[in-house]
């Protein structure tokens, strides 16, 4: 088979290996589209770790292409996407149904072998999780690959307050923020401001159900922000770009008692300087968001099989495995909004 390995920062090399060998309690799934997320460009600059020769990509979906023995409910065939985050299930964050904080939590992608090749094996303990979704024929393969990052985005807005009158600001015009925004629509929010610094990509949102965009390239965001709010601020702040500064900047524009989420993962060293009393006084409450669960991932196939949640117009380009370097490459320059393997392109 084919696979994309990364053997160390900014190598990845296009293999031939032998198809996955699979035991009797594991699944293989032949590999069908891959979604090229921030963290495989992390992963490729050198910047977060894994141990190498690995293929990696954590974001795919496929059909069953062999069953182990001992394995129920799946035939060859069947068409699914997989939750890559493999929880222990004994941990206190999994006794407490917070499975994408457990401890372990090795994942596929990472430490296990991932989705950039033809064919990626399932192991036992992935599926008695409950990590293999099946895909209904509305779900295309495509959208299959991004039930991921939509996972991640439901983890995130599961922590929003539902009192859908308040002002919701989301940062970031990239797949993240575009997600957010249609989940928002979706809680019942009414007034979803985005930010952004690209006009097609703020367009896309208002589309989604943002009732108004800020152009951080041309206009000023406090003033537009405090414009848009009769100069009282928001009551909800999600922040999906990985710049310190703007939460800095953001903190001061949340009304009292305020809510903000840090769903975005930010470089390791990195560090800021806070009015504490700013948190103090004003009561506002900062948590964040990281990762996701089977649960999510089933949520977000289940969102786009009833045309809840349309994630086809964030696919910008799309790529042959042999060009992974290319389509990595644009993800890191932010040219576009998602970038997707096809494996029989």
């Amino acid at each position: 088979m084919r696979a994309a390995v990364f053997l160390g920062p900014k190598v990845i090399e296009i293999q031939e290996r032998e198809k996955p060998y699979i035991k009797d309690d594991e699944l293989l799934v032949k590999v069908k589209a891959a979604g090229i997320c921030g963290t495989d460009v992390k992963i490729f600059n050198g910047e977060k770790k894994i141990e190498v020769p690995k293929i990696i990509g954590h974001e795919f979906s496929g059909e069953v292409f062999e069953v182990g023995n001992r394995v129920k409910d799946f035939v060859s065939g069947d068409r699914v996407a997989v939750e890559p985050i493999i929880p222990c299930g004994s941990c206190y964050s999994c006794k407490s149904d917070r499975f994408n904080l457990c401890l372990s939590r090795p994942t596929i992608g990472y430490e296990y072998d991932g989705g950039f090749a033809d064919y990626v094996r399932i192991p036992s303990s992935a599926i008695k999780a409950g990590n293999v979704i099946k895909l209904s024929a509305e779900v295309s393969f495509e959208e299959g690959a991004l039930a991921e990052p939509a996972a991640a985005c439901i983890n995130g807005n599961r922590k929003l307050r539902k009192q859908t009158d308040e002002i919701l600001w989301i940062i970031g015009d990239g797949p993240i923020g575009l997600i957010h925004v249609q989940l928002a629509k979706n809680i019942g929010f009414k007034k979803i401001i985005l930010s952004g610094e690209n006009e097609a990509k703020l367009f896309l949102g208002k589309e989604f159900g943002a009732r108004f965009v800020i152009n951080i390239r041309k206009e000023n965001v406090e003033k537009s922000l405090l414009e848009l709010t009769d100069g009282n601020g928001v009551d909800q702040i999600i922040i999906a770009v990985n710049n310190i500064k703007v939460v800095i900047q953001a903190l001061p524009l949340l009304k009292k008692g305020g809510l903000l989420i840090l769903f975005a993962g930010f470089s390791p060293d990195s560090k800021v300087t806070m009015d504490l009393n700013l948190i103090h006084y004003r009561e506002i409450s900062i948590i964040g968001s990281s990762g996701h669960s089977a649960r999510d991932l089933k949520e977000a196939v289940d969102l786009m099989k009833n045309k809840k949640l349309n994630l086809m117009p964030l696919i910008t380009q799309r790529f042959a495995l042999d060009e992974i370097t290319s389509g990595i490459n644009l993800k890191k320059e932010q040219k576009g909004i998602k970038q997707i393997i096809e494996m029989e392109r």
